[in-house]
């Protein structure tokens, strides 16, 4: 299974630190996340920072390596990762807006092979 090594943490007591957490680097989280990959197209990654003063990212996958490599260089212990299966998303949520990029002189294509 693909190892996954968080940078250093900020650990203060009050956080109530354990052993028995939930963890995001878990086998069967990352065989989860694999399978959807793999069988169903991209994911949704929320990345919310333990004591980060920063809002949260929200990022999207569509390759299991480079998905790993975002957590190994961008996540610290602590943080908290929360990832969803794009497809549902897309398929049962009404488009915010939609349209085709118009030509120089504004027109765009009635039709078109998508």
């Amino acid at each position: 299974m693909t190892e996954i090594r968080f940078k250093p943490g900020v650990r203060v007591e009050s956080d109530r630190w354990t052993i028995d957490g939930e963890k995001i680097s878990s086998p069967d989280k990352l065989i989860a996340i694999r399978t959807v990959l793999e069988k169903e197209g991209p994911v949704v990654l929320e990345h919310k920072f333990l004591r980060g003063a920063r809002g949260p990212h929200t990022l999207v996958f569509d390759d299991y390596g480079e998905f790993i490599a975002y957590l190994n260089e961008s996540a610290h212990a602590g943080d908290k990762i929360t990832v969803w299966n794009l497809w549902p998303f897309m398929r049962d949520t009404t488009p915010l807006a939609y349209g085709k990029c118009p030509a120089e002189d504004g027109a765009v294509p009635e039709g078109g092979s998508y």
